[in-house]
């Protein structure tokens, strides 16, 4: 992502797709069982994700914004009660590609 350009600026599918990227590394990260990093990727992703919600073009979508901030941080850092896999994350995010 160019630094210089502002979040809101960018399209929904911009936006989840650097959103996406971030994840796709934290679950790199977790398949490598390196927790912190995992940990530090998840919450860029979920900090991403949380602008886009407050995006006044992506009012129609906040809930479904803050179901994937659940779901990634239930399937990296919790007890992955949605029973998600690495795909079944993945597949929402590269929707967006």
């Amino acid at each position: 992502m160019d630094r210089g350009m502002k979040w809101w600026d960018m399209s929904i599918g911009e936006q989840i797709s650097n959103a996406g990227s971030e994840v796709a590394r934290a679950i790199r990260r977790k398949n490598k069982n390196d927790m912190v990093g995992a940990q530090e990727f998840c919450v860029h992703a979920i900090e991403m994700l949380g602008y886009t919600k407050q995006d006044p073009k992506n009012e129609k979508r906040r809930k479904e914004l803050s179901y994937a901030q659940q779901e990634i941080l239930d399937y990296i850092l919790g007890d992955n009660l949605y029973k998600n896999d690495d795909q079944s994350i993945m597949k929402w995010y590269d929707a967006f590609l």
